[in-house]
């Protein structure tokens, strides 16, 4: 055998592995089942919560609709706080803080700009000058105006009251619609 067939025969063999590489890495990660950290799939029936604990767990987790702060401490594998139980809701914070009891919680509301990265709205009640800022065509003419408003007449009571600021009409209330919301409830 002449010493150019064994160059030819390793050029064929080596077209041969190359040409197999990108089928098994376009068929590997099918075959192979994520794996993602539980309560961190979202989905519109799945309310966001964020949990703050500064010696813990912290982070933005996905809830079953209607699910309790025990249920939700006992799937996270964290000691649950003492007493009464809570149901969570859509952009609720629940923060822990040690105490001399054990585990006291304190339930907030997400700040506009965690709630704005999930796509959730926010509350046109309680966001900031900075808060309104955030929200795409809102700028700081337009915040401070929706915030002098707000200060004249309390609260809003519906959403349609912000064409009353000057520079909102119809068609820009209808693009900041999906932005802001006013929550009926007097606390969390």
């Amino acid at each position: 055998m002449k010493w150019y067939e064994h160059q030819i025969r390793g050029v064929i063999a080596l077209g041969v592995v190359l040409a197999l590489i990108p089928p098994i890495l376009f068929l590997a990660p099918s075959m192979i089942p994520p794996k993602y950290p539980p309560l961190s799939e979202s989905g519109p029936q799945k309310p966001a919560v964020e949990l703050v604990d500064p010696k813990g767990v912290s982070g933005v987790y996905f809830v079953a609709p209607g699910e309790s702060l025990y249920s939700l401490c006992i799937r996270l594998n964290i000691p649950a706080p003492e007493g009464k139980d809570l149901h969570l809701r859509n952009g609720m914070r629940v923060r822990f803080a040690p105490d001399k009891d054990g585990r006291s919680v304190r339930i907030e509301s997400m700040d506009a700009a965690t709630r704005l990265a999930l796509g959730l709205p926010v509350d046109l009640n309680l966001a900031g000058f900075d808060d309104l800022q955030m929200i795409p065509g809102v700028g700081k003419k337009l915040a401070a105006d929706i915030v002098a408003l707000r200060e004249k007449k309390g609260r809003f009571e519906k959403l349609d009251q912000l064409t009353e600021v000057k520079g909102i009409k119809e068609n820009k209330l209808a693009k900041l619609r999906p932005y802001l919301f006013i929550d009926s409830r007097p606390e969390l």
